[in-house]
């Protein structure tokens, strides 16, 4: 979260996707009203914290992921551009979305957490938009843990996510390799230093 990196875009030392620390911080001065200065004063914060405590010590790569690119259907999209509002709100549930004035982006990060590969936005559409989409959880073992989709005791109608996607908002899903950003962990302490 500090660097802006998912789970996957992160190497090091294995105890570091085990071990769990509570970290309690103060925002020092007052917090930035606005979206982006507030995540770059986050983020910055946090990484000073993870160097003092951690003496965590980085570096950025790049390397070759296989990958969901989010792209525009043949017949085209099926929503509308809006104008860049304040409302930039994401409102899902397990099989329904609803975004308000968001990007390709943000809409593709939002499919990466209930898909089993990462979702990168290749649709070269850069404006904001208003979607809706419904889609039917595809059934999956009991023991997958992946995502926070709830395994489907039976099996209702309707279209899977990708088709969904097709279907209702004239956007796909195509498999393929990207070279995707990484964060390397050279050296951190297990144990952090006290306050």
């Amino acid at each position: 979260m500090a660097y802006g990196m998912k789970d996957y875009q992160v190497e090091g030392p294995e105890w570091l996707s085990g071990e769990r620390f509570d970290i309690a911080a103060k925002y020092p001065g007052e917090i930035p009203k606005n979206r982006e200065e507030y995540n770059a004063a986050l983020h910055a914060m946090m990484q000073k914290m993870l160097v003092e405590r951690f003496k965590l010590q980085v570096h950025r790569g790049e390397k070759t992921f296989a990958v969901y690119g989010l792209e525009v259907g043949k017949g085209g999209i099926k929503f509308k551009e809006v104008p860049d509002g304040d409302n930039h709100s994401q409102n899902s549930q397990n099989n329904h979305y609803v975004g308000t004035c968001v990007t390709m982006a943000s809409f593709a990060e939002f499919l990466a957490r209930r898909m089993d590969l990462p979702v990168l936005d290749m649709t070269g559409l850069k404006g904001f938009y208003d979607l809706t989409l419904d889609w039917v959880p595809e059934p999956r073992a009991s023991g997958d843990s992946k995502s926070d989709v709830p395994a489907v005791a039976d099996s209702p109608a309707g279209p899977a996510l990708p088709i969904a996607l097709q279907e209702q908002l004239g956007l796909k899903l195509e498999t393929r390799k990207a070279p995707i950003a990484i964060l390397v962990v050279d050296h951190a302490e297990r144990v952090p230093t006290e306050n």
